[in-house]
């Protein structure tokens, strides 16, 4: 097991991921003369966004998450197959699974991190850093 558990195998097979797409990105660049980087990484951030919104859009109004389930297509996010019934997007699912594994241990103030009852970090700044 990673430093984080199970969810540092699946963020260091997901960095791997990102650094080879990086790298395809930058000789798309060069060959065509554009800035994808700077491109991908908005899109990304507009994602996570909308994401974002609709997660919180769900813990306030049912109603309201209805109007934002139908996309008009002018602002696509993808969807995904959802683990659960309480999973709209992977924000949640990922929000969902943090506290899911907070509840394992204790929070240390002085470290500002949470522990396993066996001493083990769990959840803290350098994950953060990590992610």
């Amino acid at each position: 097991m990673g430093a984080f558990g199970d969810f540092g195998e699946k963020f260091a097979r997901l960095k791997d991921n990102f650094v080879g797409l990086k790298r395809s990105i930058e000789y798309i660049e060069d060959f065509l003369n554009v800035q994808g980087e700077k491109i991908w990484r908005e899109e990304l951030t507009r994602i996570i966004q909308k994401s974002v919104d609709k997660e919180a859009v769900r813990l306030v109004s049912k109603r309201i998450a209805a109007d934002i389930d139908s996309n008009d297509g002018a602002d696509y996010v993808p969807d995904f197959e959802p683990v659960d019934e309480n999973d709209a997007t992977f924000m949640g699912r990922l929000l969902r699974q943090i506290t899911r594994s907070l509840d394992k241990g204790f929070y240390l103030d002085s470290q500002s991190t949470w522990y396993t009852y066996e001493g083990k970090q769990l959840f803290g700044l350098r994950f953060i850093n990590f992610l």
